[in-house]
């Protein structure tokens, strides 16, 4: 019994400490000026790539490390570095910005406010939404990037995020191929792609701003309805026969992995049968949006491939492919294709 007591309150302890901590950052937050859409104003008449720096006035420096808290983000390690210093990384992220087809290049002025190159998240992106006092839902933007994440040639970059929910088996490994020529333009590319689908996530049109909003109305939202359902109050994948496992795999774990490199080409294996874009998009229903609208951007739009070859012993025993051209994504890529034709540009076939 006394166990039994100590346990719960060692619990409750633990619940509380993270309550508090959220409140706490939530305030900072709350009263931070940079938060707010009248404190970027002066970038309205910015092209997108002039709005890309890796300097940070003081009160950037002390948002950011807000934020980080906020979100317990940490440096992460197992890069496979370019090569290209933090300088010239720069240059080419603007450069891929120039690139863009004209209609994203547009969409994503008109929503971002400031693109900070920094270190120490751990993750790609972190992209904020800006409060505004004229509506909830303001669709301005500040996004932080990791120099040393994105500095990665593109299957490098592929290649680390699996290694944070797949540790190393030396008997089992993998390929990733997301484009012929593999360099950090590509890398460059995919988070450009995922800043869009970040905008566009939190658009209430196609994607619920909170719990309630899909509760009061779940057949608005068309996307979430293609991969997931509400059961006993919490929204879960709609496949009901998936291995047990998947339901543990978790990305960017701050402890060692809890599956193996042997466990990686099943898991692929089994999505095969679902509507899921990669085991990324399986994290949740907003993971799936985000990861899935901006797979097709990269694939479909910037015609890049994507594959993942998996090993054992060095012989070669399945494959991934990408989903877009197969039936299992027709029906999300029907809706990605509609939003993105409303949003950013006319899909053509």
């Amino acid at each position: 019994m006394s166990k039994f007591f100590f346990i719960s309150i060692f619990l409750c302890l633990v619940s509380c400490s993270f309550s508090t901590k959220r409140e706490v950052y939530k305030k900072k937050l709350d009263a931070h000026q940079l938060t707010k859409v009248s404190a970027w104003q002066w970038t309205q008449n910015y092209n997108l790539e002039t709005k890309v720096t890796t300097k940070l006035s003081d009160h950037e420096e002390e948002l950011l490390e807000i934020l980080k808290g906020a979100h317990s983000l940490y440096p992460a390690k197992g890069f496979t570095p370019s090569g290209i210093d933090d300088n010239s990384f720069q240059h080419i992220f603007r450069y891929t910005i120039l690139t863009l087809p004209r209609e994203l290049k547009i969409f994503l002025n008109n929503h971002i406010k400031k693109i900070f190159l920094v270190k120490g998240l751990g993750v790609a992106t972190l992209t904020i939404q800006l409060e505004s006092d004229e509506k909830e839902n303001s669709g301005k933007f500040i996004s932080f990037l990791d120099i040393d994440v994105l500095n990665q040639k593109i299957n490098d970059w592929y290649k680390w995020r699996e290694s944070t929910a797949f540790k190393k088996d030396e008997e089992y490994s993998y390929k990733p191929y997301l484009s012929h020529e593999n360099t950090v333009v590509n890398t460059s590319q995919m988070a450009l792609a995922y800043l869009s689908a970040i905008i566009l996530n939190w658009n209430p049109e196609y994607f619920p701003t909170s719990r309630e909003a899909y509760f009061l109305n779940p057949n608005r939202y068309k996307f979430l309805n293609t991969s997931w359902k509400i059961k006993n109050g919490l929204v879960s994948p709609i496949y009901h026969d998936l291995l047990e496992d998947l339901h543990y795999l978790r990305y960017y774990s701050k402890g060692e992995p809890l599956f193996s490199t042997k466990e990686q080409s099943i898991f692929y294996k089994e999505i095969e049968k679902t509507g899921f874009v990669n085991l990324f998009s399986l994290m949740g229903s907003s993971k799936d949006f985000i990861e899935s609208i901006a797979n097709y951007i990269y694939v479909e739009k910037f015609k890049h491939p994507y594959s993942i070859d998996f090993y054992e012993k060095e012989k070669l025993i399945g494959t991934f492919e990408s989903c877009w051209q197969q039936v299992r994504c027709q029906h999300k890529r029907d809706i990605i294709e509609e939003i993105l034709n409303k949003e950013i540009y006319l899909i053509t076939r």
